[in-house]
């Protein structure tokens, strides 16, 4: 059984969506830190059209349990 409804989806957001993010923050020529935020941004305007309200997906993000020690480097 996981810890928490996430650990499921920890594998895809460390193996295939950050090095994504750092990949495309090369590419622009942009901070790692911009290029997760403007994702992030852009997931929550996708969420809050779906119904989901700014304080849950900040309660979300200040509930979050991920480590982030096996980040690329920029993102740790």
């Amino acid at each position: 059984m996981t810890k928490n409804a996430m650990d499921k989806h920890e594998p895809f957001i460390m193996d295939t969506l950050l090095p994504l993010v750092m990949a495309h923050s090369a590419r622009v020529k942009c901070t790692p830190d911009e290029a997760a935020l403007a994702v992030l941004m852009s997931m929550g305007t996708i969420l809050q059209t779906r119904g989901y309200t700014a304080d849950s997906l900040l309660m979300a993000i200040q509930g979050s349990a991920h480590s982030t020690h096996d980040a690329p480097g920029g993102l740790q």
